[in-house]
């Protein structure tokens, strides 16, 4: 193993020295340094990481947590975006798993052990008093999606997202509209407001049952109150003719059961689903989506997170929105006929 005394004698100069041109802290014209460090570098040497992190307190390592299955095509995409923004600013990424027993700590108590520089928190219960104690700690953390008063957080534009979606069901001449949402969290509460102001602008009335409670990334779910909407033969209610669902998994299983129905899409129903994943746009008809910006959100969340880790005593909390993209795809049409 190539020591700092080992560089030193081939270099001929003194092991403080080599240490101080390594470590980006040297007095030494800029000539001696890149040589220093050529020579380190055809030698083999590389750092120890421990006694790196022992002397400057930094880990170069940050935290991801998130609770759910790995199943999930949006996060997915964002924990891979989040992968690539990490690297880029000199940092490894460690998932914070959970633990079946409370005596081995929170999730604070986790990070704290693996010395993390901070946080991201990706997906996770967040009334959970575990990551409640991780938002407001000593040690930096991002929230993504859900906000904390005097934590950084990045959010999707989610109640945008709903008014473009309504301003393009609305201009292809859709009066009667279904959403089905997904479980109750911020998020979902983002979006339903921007869906109610929308239909508020427009002067659209949509009837409580045209609103239902759903899942997300659960097409079943999905599929049974789109059965419950449609099926309504004897109701006084009209059907609607376009329903938006909460992401574009659990829209497969809304397309799948109007065609088993005999519903034709969008010929006489439209469907707009949520996330704008690749699966989505492989199929046929192709789905009328809003893309999140996983790669915005993923970079505004490493870079405020690398913000408060350089610069803690300046650093300013706060919480920024990104905006993604409508695609309109094959499944959004005209209005079947004209509504009152």
């Amino acid at each position: 193993m190539v020591t700092l005394k080992d560089i030193a004698e081939a270099c001929g100069v003194s092991a403080a020295t080599v240490s101080r041109a390594l470590n980006g802290v040297t007095a030494s014209d800029k000539k001696s340094t890149a040589f220093i460090l050529q020579k380190a570098k055809a030698m083999g040497y590389y750092p120890n990481a421990a006694a790196r992190t022992l002397k400057t307190s930094r880990s170069h390592n940050i935290g991801i947590l998130y609770e759910d299955r790995m199943d999930h095509e949006y996060f997915s995409l964002l924990l891979n975006e989040l992968r690539f923004a990490a690297e880029d600013l000199g940092y490894d990424m460690t998932f914070v798993r959970r633990y079946s027993n409370s005596e081995e700590g929170d999730y604070l108590d986790r990070a704290r052990r693996r010395n993390l520089d901070g946080v991201i928190v990706v997906q996770a219960d967040f009334n959970s008093a575990d990551v409640m104690h991780l938002a407001v700690s000593d040690i930096p953390t991002v929230m993504i999606d859900h906000a904390y008063e005097g934590c950084d957080c990045v959010m999707s534009d989610n109640r945008g997202s709903l008014e473009q979606i309504m301003r393009a069901v609305w201009e292809k001449g859709h009066r009667r509209v279904a959403l089905i949402q997904g479980e109750d969290c911020m998020v979902t509460r983002e979006r339903m407001a921007g869906f109610y102001k929308a239909c508020a602008e427009m002067g659209l009335r949509v009837p409580a049952h045209c609103v239902r409670q759903g899942q997300f990334h659960a097409p079943d779910v999905c599929a049974q109150q789109v059965r419950a909407l449609m099926g309504e033969k004897d109701s006084n209610e009209q059907l609607p003719t376009c329903i938006i669902c909460p992401d574009d998994f659990s829209c497969l299983g809304a397309l799948r059961t109007l065609e088993e129905m005999g519903f034709k899409v969008p010929g006489q129903v439209s469907l707009v689903g949520y996330d704008g994943i690749r699966m989505t746009q492989m199929c046929r008809p192709r789905l009328a989506t809003y893309r999140q910006n996983a790669a915005g959100v993923a970079n505004e969340a490493a870079a405020l997170l690398h913000e408060a880790i350089e610069n803690p005593g300046i650093h300013r909390k706060r919480i920024i929105t990104v905006g993604g993209e409508l695609i309109e795809g094959e499944t959004l049409g005209p209005a079947p006929f004209t509504q009152a």
